[in-house]
């Protein structure tokens, strides 16, 4: 299994920018980062995602620094967390190839057969979906919708055909890729994906420890969440499994804060 060493390239990206600001806070957010390198690579895996996760916790979002935690996570033996942590990088639109690999690696290690993602046929017509991360896609429908936009200024201005061609050849990108960003939105607005973050729990037919027991998830089962009281969730992991657990059991991937760390 392959494991990237912490990037210091983005620690000291992060601290320039932010020594800017606030000196202090740098200095601090530079210590935590640091103590957690070390950490890591002296194998006090608990120590390196406590340090990670202050990180994390006091508001800095980073696709590398939920790598370098899900790494952490998944030395520690902590695959649900690890998962979480990858899915959340992933989230943010990382095409780093490493967090493909180890996510891929990680979920290989889950006992739950993940649920399948639409019809052979809807892979087949709408790849681009499942090729690539919903940062990714967003990242594109930006990008292409810019450049369309552009080009549609440059006809205005010069009057050049070329440019007119070339704006609506990139529309049908921009177009497919905006389309399929607000449908990711609204599928995860609806649907919030989930990790089961313990070795394994019991999905309920109702909110008490004494309701029915429907079935078992174990740690790194990806699931949607799809109704919310206030100490649990409504998780649907396929479309004959559908019950509550407590909230402490799922990470939220759209929740950018601590998670309870199993093993």
């Amino acid at each position: 299994m392959k494991f990237k060493t912490i990037i210091v390239r983005w620690c000291l990206g992060m601290l320039l920018v932010a020594s800017a600001a606030c000196p202090a806070w740098a200095s601090e957010q530079a210590r935590a980062f640091l103590s957690g390198v070390a950490d890591y690579k002296s194998g006090q895996y608990p120590e390196a995602i406590a340090q990670f996760s202050a990180i994390a916790g006091s508001g800095v979002v980073n696709a590398q620094l939920y790598y370098n935690l899900g790494n952490a996570c998944l030395k520690n033996n902590a695959l649900g967390p690890a998962i979480l942590w990858y899915e959340r990088a992933q989230a943010l639109g990382s095409a780093d190839p490493d967090l493909r690999f180890n996510l891929d690696y990680a979920r290989s290690l889950t006992k739950d057969e993940a649920e399948e993602q639409g019809s052979p046929l809807v892979r087949v017509f709408f790849f681009w979906n499942y090729q690539f991360s919903p940062g990714s896609v967003k990242a594109a429908a930006i990008g292409f919708n810019l450049l369309a936009w552009v080009l549609a200024g440059i006809w205005l201005l010069t009057g050049r055909r070329g440019a007119a061609r070339a704006a609506l050849v990139v529309a049908l990108p921009a177009v497919v890729f905006a389309s399929t960003a607000a449908f990711n939105y609204y599928t995860a607005a609806r649907f919030r994906p989930g990790i089961i973050l313990p070795d394994q729990v019991a999905v309920r037919a109702g909110l008490e420890e004494s309701a029915t027991e429907l079935f078992v998830l174990h740690a790194g089962a990806k699931v949607r969440v799809t109704k919310e009281r206030e100490n649990h969730y409504q998780i649907r992991f396929s479309a004959d499994k559908l019950g509550w657990v407590p909230k402490d059991k799922v990470g939220l991937v759209s929740q950018l804060s601590a998670v309870p760390i199993q093993g």
